[in-house]
């Protein structure tokens, strides 16, 4: 009972505090601390946009009386730092005469609140498709905190993140979640939700957080689920308002709201969030003649995925979209999130195209300094690249013709593979670690730079791992098949030296543990994606690779 007094209390005194936070004066006049409304790429100025005149009379005149409104969204966190992170929600209007909302969020130490640090208010409405996007400031290093929004009222589920701790800290461990490639249609999120539960610093996802598709152009293995996971809007999207509609579909996701709401989350995107295999300047899937522009659709559906995703905004030069960044996690880990896709990425193999193979790029020259700078420069015991795309070797090419699943790998792009091994091996670059999706497959690889000394079975001339996670449902190489799987996994092993554990068909997610002595991996497969009610999840296989060995040095499959 006394409990639930306090609670009821602390809501009151939150009210109470949003509403006397900002005028609505001052809220219009600050409407970018929403981020939302802010461009997701200086570079890009003319991507912010301005609540409108109806959201801007809505807040004049009914002076916050927005209580019409609901969190359905529930609410998500992200880019954590040593002294600050993003925040993230969505409200819900729940009448046509809510032109506008302001909203508070309240960070605590305490799970009840009773201890606040930080407080603000914003105000977010249609023009930014009611999405809210805060910077919280003035954190502590390596603290748990818990974080919530107010609409005139109306309290959003409750959050819990982490910052990360100083960058000159020492740090013994560091517990990731790794995800991608997570399509609705195709099953259920039970890989978030077990991941929801476990003890983690942080989640990484390598992006296909959405999908694109309408529901016929990437039927389901395995039968289809309910008419309630359809693709919303019933179409391949292309639009400013297809792309919002559909991360908002998928941010009604149970399991997905409970892992946002349990881990801070530090994402890039795939090809997905926009078109499938798409790169800087198209899409092998994209037709102008019935989607327009590829330069529009890329800016829509980065605008979509800024005012979705808790990211920071970024800056580049001339016309290229920065998502790119690195995060210290004290003297442990340089984490470097890649963006292998969209950023400077030329067309990939795809039939008879081989002899492009040799002058293609990967990542932009901007991107490939700082990569190369970062390496070398790095003073933590282990450099982790977040990377959407295989960078192991995979079959490649018959003369020169190109099988499309492995030319939009990096085996595609010789050139900008070699410099990046090249780079690890002549500098002697210790403990770099790969942490890949996009392949919808479990891939564990020693990577060497020239397959002739590369020995099997000792590692020797391995320069770096890579750790592949599978799909958290999208329908895998395989063909979700254990048949189908042996007659394929032999292939990757004949064509790839390196690989240590390959797994073509099952779905889940990765555990990476990264300490003074080791990085440990374990891959969990879950028993069903089809099930809802069932969560089971099997440990598919650990890995390890010890600390200077540079290769994976412990393989223990049950």
């Amino acid at each position: 009972m006394v409990r639930s007094v306090k609670f009821v209390v602390a809501i009151i005194l939150f009210a109470q505090l949003a509403s006397a936070a900002l005028t609505p004066e001052e809220l219009l006049a600050r409407h970018q601390d929403n981020l939302a409304y802010a461009s997701p790429f200086a570079n890009y100025p003319h991507l912010a946009v301005e609540p409108s005149q109806v959201a801007r009379t809505h807040l004049l005149t009914k002076r916050d009386a927005n209580a019409d409104v609901s969190f359905i969204h529930g609410v998500a966190s992200g880019d954590p730092l040593s002294d600050r992170v993003i925040l993230w929600t969505r409200v819900s209007p729940q009448s046509a005469s809510v032109a506008s909302a302001s909203v508070s969020y309240e960070v605590s130490t305490t799970r009840d609140f009773a201890t606040i640090v930080k407080t603000g208010t914003v105000v977010t409405s249609a023009d930014v498709d009611w999405t809210v996007k805060v910077d919280a400031t003035d954190l502590a290093p390596q603290t748990t905190y818990f974080y919530r929004f107010n609409a005139g009222g109306v309290v959003s589920p409750v959050g819990r993140t982490k910052t990360f701790p100083a960058a000159n800290a020492t740090v013994d461990n560091l517990r990731l979640g790794l995800v991608s490639c997570s399509n609705m249609p195709h099953g259920y999120f039970v890989a978030y939700r077990q991941m929801a539960k476990k003890d983690l610093d942080a989640v990484i996802h390598l992006g296909d957080y959405i999908y694109e598709y309408d529901l016929a152009s990437y039927p389901a293995i395995g039968g289809a689920l309910p008419a309630e996971r359809n693709p919303m809007p019933a179409k391949t999207i292309t639009s400013l308002s297809d792309y919002r509609q559909r991360h908002a579909q998928y941010k009604t996701d149970a399991d997905l709201q409970l892992v946002h709401a349990a881990h801070p989350f530090i994402q890039v995107w795939d090809d997905h969030e926009f078109a499938d295999n798409a790169f800087q300047n198209g899409s092998l899937d994209h037709k102008p003649a019935t989607d327009g522009t590829w330069a529009t659709r890329k800016l829509v559906a980065a605008r979509a995925f800024h005012e979705y995703i808790p990211i920071r905004t970024g800056e580049a030069s001339a016309d290229l979209l920065k998502i790119y960044r690195g995060f210290k996690y004290g003297d442990l880990v340089d984490l470097l999130m890649l963006d292998t896709r969209i950023e400077g990425r030329e067309t990939g193999g795809n039939g008879w195209t081989g002899k492009d193979r040799p002058t293609r790029k990967l990542i932009g020259a901007e991107q490939e300094k700082w990569l190369h700078t970062s390496l070398v420069e790095s003073k933590a015991q282990w450099k982790v690249l977040g990377n959407q795309i295989i960078l192991a070797q995979m079959p490649g090419k018959i003369l020169d013709w190109e099988w499309s699943v492995t030319g939009d790998m990096w085996i595609a792009y010789p050139t900008t593979r070699n410099a990046l091994l090249g780079l690890i091996e002549d500098k002697k670059i210790n403990n770099v670690v790969v942490l890949t999706g996009d392949f919808h497959s479990s891939v564990a690889s020693d990577l060497y730079r020239d397959e002739r000394k590369y020995e099997r079975r000792s590692g020797k001339g391995s320069v770096a791992v890579e750790f592949a996670v599978t799909s958290v449902t999208s329908a895998g190489p395989a063909q979700d098949s254990w048949f189908l799987n042996k007659l394929a996994v032999p292939v990757v092993h004949a064509t790839n030296k390196g690989a240590k554990f390959v797994d073509l068909y099952q779905h889940g997610y990765m555990l990476v543990n990264f300490d003074r002595q080791r990085v440990r991996t374990e891959h969990y497969f879950m028993r069903s994606i089809k099930d809802r009610a069932d969560d089971t999840e099997i440990l598919g296989a650990v890995l390890e690779s010890n600390s200077g060995s540079n290769r994976i040095t412990k393989t223990y499959i049950p």
